[in-house]
């Protein structure tokens, strides 16, 4: 029979009027209307997810359904079955796991470069969530190993919290405390940690200390525009953060220097003036770098209003912070051991009694030093006969991932309270 008269022209038992593909015998329909029949077709639905991947491949408007449930994420008001409402959930892809133990999140790490606003190159190592399912465990700067995966990919198929971390003046690298950054990330957590140039294990110079305080702060909030930066477009960490959201600032040592400043704490010209009129050229070199580019300025102000929460781990203020601590305007979370004879108990005291906020948090671990924080000065210097490190390090993130997730009111964290054990006194 000639085609114009067979309603059935290829003769697959599909009327020509009913037939999408009326002169193609292996082909009927067409559900995504792009002219290739569905039997042939990757991607029945049209929806950009193939088929083999699609939970809902004749559903256009679903492609996902992370907890099994026959409910596409699209339309499931609890994405991962987890009893928390995608609207209250942080991560409403991935049930959590209680925040006093590891997260639920593979942890991957990497190291970039970039150049600051201050022209120099700095370099960052970042911890987040991975969806790789294998991988090396990293070795630090082929020094320290570490529990992450090396060079994997990040997952940013839901957006991360970001916190920053400051490394110790003089001795310190970006991953020394690595046991903190990599359970955050454990958490959900994108973290990043700068090298402070001239101020490292391999670079450190006393002469530029001056000039190294005053620019720490900086590197922290240049690494917050570098990720912010690499979120965006095609890059790497697309979709990973929220620019807008901000970020929680950490340190040890030096580093809690550098936290607090950006936090708000502020550096008087007068009372550097004063200590330079004593015959200290430390002062005299900071003041003179500040008004140099700051002319008539009174105050030393290297805040970020973007901070949201501030973790100092056995801090140093620099010598030039003092009253001017008052300024910080982050809930603070400080920790310290009673044993530490760098920054000793008195001067972590000092530090937080010139914060003058009830509200701040402060933990002291007993028998415990200024390395506790920084394991891999116990292996440098030795902590023998001292609290157990991995007592530490557990107080530790426990104590910092609790206090991050309730500044984010995270379902169920402000009911929970700082841990509590023989070796820790909240004071």
């Amino acid at each position: 029979m000639g085609d114009a008269c067979d309603g059935d022209d290829d003769g697959d038992g599909v009327n020509d009027g009913d037939d999408a593909l009326p002169l193609n015998p292996n082909e009927s329909t067409d559900m995504d209307g792009d002219g290739i029949g569905d039997n042939s077709d990757g991607d029945v639905d049209g929806d950009g997810t193939g088929n083999g991947k699609d939970a809902f491949p004749t559903d256009p408007n679903e492609s996902a359904d992370t907890d099994g449930d026959g409910i596409g994420d699209n339309a499931d008001d609890d994405d991962d079955g987890d009893g928390i409402a995608d609207a209250s959930d942080p991560f409403r892809l991935t049930p959590p796991t209680p925040l006093e133990s590891p997260g639920p999140f593979k942890v991957g790490t990497a190291d970039f470069t970039f150049t600051g606003s201050t022209g120099i190159e700095i370099t960052v190592q970042a911890w987040f969530p991975t969806a790789d399912l294998e991988g090396e465990e990293v070795v630090y700067d082929n020094i320290y190993p570490g529990g992450a995966w090396d060079g994997a990919a990040p997952d940013c198929s839901q957006t991360h919290p970001v916190a920053i971390y400051s490394h110790g003046t003089g001795y310190g690298l970006r991953w020394m405390s690595a046991f903190l950054t990599e359970r955050l990330a454990s958490h959900g957590f994108l973290v990043i940690a700068p090298d402070h140039v001239d101020d490292t294990l391999f670079d450190s110079d006393s002469a530029k200390l001056p000039q190294t305080l005053l620019r720490r702060p900086v590197d922290i909030s240049d690494t917050f525009d570098w990720m912010v930066e690499k979120s965006e477009g095609n890059r790497e960490f697309r979709g990973c953060i929220d620019p807008s959201a901000g970020y929680a600032v950490m340190g040890h040592s030096g580093g809690g220097y550098t936290a607090l400043t950006t936090s708000g704490a502020t550096i008087s010209i007068d009372d550097l003036e004063e200590d330079c009129g004593a015959g200290i050229d430390f002062y005299c070199s900071m003041r003179d770098t500040w008004l140099e580019s700051h002319p008539g300025s009174d105050t030393i102000d290297l805040s970020d209003d973007r901070v949201w929460a501030t973790v100092a781990l056995a801090p140093w203020d620099g010598f030039v912070l003092g009253t001017g601590l008052r300024m910080v305007r982050t809930p603070t979370l400080v920790l310290t051991g009673d044993a530490d004879a760098t920054t000793n108990l008195s001067m972590v005291m000092a530090i937080v009694a010139d914060l003058d906020d009830p509200s701040a948090l402060f933990g002291v671990l007993k028998n415990a030093g200024h390395y506790h924080f920084s394991p891999i000065g116990c292996d440098a210097y030795g902590c023998d006969g001292m609290l157990n490190l991995s007592i530490s390090k557990e107080f530790t993130n426990e104590s910092v991932t609790l206090f991050l997730a309730q500044q984010l009111q995270w379902p169920g964290a402000s009911e929970l309270s700082m841990p509590e054990s023989a070796y820790v006194e909240w004071r």
